[in-house]
């Protein structure tokens, strides 16, 4: 029976009973902890989270405003190339890096001259590192330019 007091040996057979009592205490403050430790980790993963959208699937039917336009920012060895409604601009690297202060600059006033756009695709190629895709995004959320997109480059 659990939870029952150990019985006294009584007889002949040797044997021990096999009832007996479990301290459970240590096994509940491990759990306590665990739990403890998985809820406080779960709001931080949740603050540093990055909302970026997918183009993985088809395209969603969106209505078209016409203070808006398609813009995409490509990633290649070269630099930056910003296309946007036909025209295309090219951001050369500057000390073999990315000239994030012009295109910084361009994102400016392209916020200024739309300011209802809030969308940008980035397409960074194969051979572009993720830290320069991250600072990349990061420039264009802070251009506020909110709703950013990454996708492979054609």
């Amino acid at each position: 029976m659990a939870g029952a007091a150990p019985q006294e040996h009584t007889g002949r057979s040797g044997k021990k009973p096999l009832d007996a009592e479990l301290n459970l205490v240590p096994f509940i403050d491990l759990l306590s902890c665990c739990i403890s430790f998985l809820l406080i980790t779960a709001v931080w993963t949740q603050i540093a989270g990055l909302q970026v959208a997918s183009s993985g699937g088809p395209p969603e039917p969106q209505t078209k405003q016409e203070s808006t336009i398609e813009v995409r920012l490509l990633l290649n060895d070269k630099g930056y190339q910003l296309m946007m409604a036909g025209a295309s601009l090219d951001i050369p690297k500057v000390n073999g890096g990315f000239d994030r202060r012009m295109l910084a600059e361009k994102l400016k006033t392209l916020k200024t001259s739309l300011p209802d756009q809030s969308a940008i695709t980035v397409q960074p190629e194969d051979t572009v590192a993720y830290a320069d895709l991250v600072e990349t995004v990061d420039t264009a959320m802070g251009e506020q330019l909110r709703n950013v997109t990454v996708a492979p480059a054609n």
